[in-house]
């Protein structure tokens, strides 16, 4: 197994470090490479850093005594924290594998500090490089996307991205040392999963070596995507103007560019008024594809033409409103995409649309509709004299007031709930609350949309 730490610079004799180890082949693989490494004065090894992730009950209880024991052989301290992730999916109306990695990113942040360290080391291999690519291939990502996961992201490095799961495993036999398997990594619902135990192994019978070309590709496109983003920054600061009220592109420049071009300084222009959100291909597609005298909004920035300008501008507050007064501003959400009120109180996600048994069980703030009936283009707004939804289950429909009386939802927080409709104005869900019986899953549904509401 040949190993090349340095290539990346990912540290000096000076630099402290933390191992993330889970119990599993790579992340102990990594403890004893950087354990190696440390001892030959190449970095100092700070300890290791544990999440007992609550998933696998007592396996993950073993897990956590395993590399307890690993630690106490090597003479490191470790750290160790808890986190409920099913409880913590519930809360969010997340999917346990959101939740498990938005807990992971906080503990390695702390950990970073808890040790005095300058980076946690994660062991991400060659093979999850190969399943991120194609993850983000299916989800239809462009070339930053499709470069995969850093060998450096922030303080996190990951210096096992050109070995592969079954060199470490070879090599860690060779050493005699044992590794903890985690049973969910079989689960195919998953669909990481799936990707690498059923799509990988077909594509390997095109390319043996499928795992390194992907991993290749993964580097060609990230050093593209660093090239647009040096041209596309040039070209901004010929075409777009920023002021304390958001910013303007000059149109006629912006149309002379090539697509690649064009659309990051959109995205650039977007993200310098609304630094809070992140912006994508389909946002960049809405102010492109503005027609004269057109305004829309995309998340919380109001977009219009104005002289030979788009010009782009953050809505920080909307009017305020009575118990049964009339919302303003409605908020554009495609499939897949998200909505953001403009006062930035509530974001509604939508996910899909993806086979039913992808989705999972729907808890508040979440909801599971049928991708058919619901359509691709929605809109949110908050609730309006008049509004009526059929409750799924019931056969007549129902006034918002009532459902809301019904719900005990107090009167000042009525205001604040988004209602989702369909293009033709039917409510689809009541944020949190109620979703419409036209939009239910059935056996016979195809496909679904995952909609989640966050505050």
């Amino acid at each position: 197994m040949q190993f090349h730490a340095s290539r990346q610079g990912f540290w000096t004799p000076k630099s402290r470090v933390v191992a993330a180890v889970s119990g599993g082949s790579d992340s102990v693989a990594l403890t004893f490479i950087l354990d190696a490494l440390a001892q030959r004065g190449y970095l100092q090894l700070a300890g290791l850093a544990h999440l007992h992730h609550h998933i696998r009950g007592h396996a993950a209880d073993e897990d956590c005594t395993f590399v307890e024991a690993l630690a106490e052989r090597l003479f490191l301290p470790c750290r160790v924290e808890h986190a409920d992730i099913p409880a913590q999916a519930r809360q969010a109306g997340q999917s346990l594998e959101v939740a498990g990695r938005n807990a992971r990113l906080d503990f390695y942040r702390r950990a970073v500090v808890h040790f005095g360290a300058e980076s946690v080391a994660l062991a991400h291999t060659r093979g999850d490089q190969a399943e991120t690519v194609l993850l983000r291939l299916t989800r239809g990502a462009g070339p930053r996307g499709l470069g995969g996961m850093a060998p450096r992201s922030g303080d996190r490095i990951r210096p096992l991205l050109e070995l592969s799961r079954q060199e470490l495993r070879e090599w860690l036999e060779a050493l005699g040392e044992p590794w903890r398997e985690d049973a969910t990594n079989n689960d195919l619902a998953v669909a990481r999963n799936r990707i690498r135990h059923q799509v990988i192994p077909h594509l390997a019978l095109v390319n043996p070596r499928v795992e390194d070309a992907l991993s290749r590709a993964a580097r060609i496109q990230s050093a593209d995507a660093d090239l647009l983003e040096a041209l596309a920054a040039e070209q901004a600061g010929r075409c777009l103007t920023v002021a304390p009220q958001g910013a303007k592109v000059d149109l006629d420049r912006l149309r002379q560019l090539p697509e690649a071009l064009s659309r990051r300084v959109v995205l650039r222009a977007l993200t310098t008024v609304d630094p809070l959100h992140t912006y994508g291909w389909d946002d960049s597609d809405v102010v492109l594809s503005l027609a004269d005298a057109t305004r829309r909004h995309v998340k919380r920035v109001q977009v219009e033409l104005n002289a030979g300008f788009v010009v782009l501008t953050l809505k920080e507050t909307i009017p305020s409103t009575a118990d049964n007064a009339e919302v303003a501003d409605s908020v554009e959400l495609d499939v897949p995409g998200s909505g953001c009120d403009p006062s930035g109180r509530w974001i509604v996600d939508a996910e899909g649309p993806m086979p039913p048994k992808s989705a999972g069980a729907p808890a508040a703030p979440r909801a599971v509709l049928d991708a058919a009936a619901l359509g691709r283009h929605l809109t949110i707004r908050g609730w309006r004299p008049g509004d009526r939804v059929q409750p799924l289950g019931l056969g007549g429909r129902k006034k918002l007031q009532d459902v809301f009386v019904d719900r005990k939802v107090p009167r000042d927080e009525r205001a604040l709930v988004p209602v989702v409709l369909d293009a033709r104005e039917r409510v689809a869900w009541v944020a949190g609350h109620v979703v419409g019986e036209p939009f239910r899953v059935t056996p016979h549904s195809v496909s679904v949309v995952v909609l989640t509401l966050r505050r």
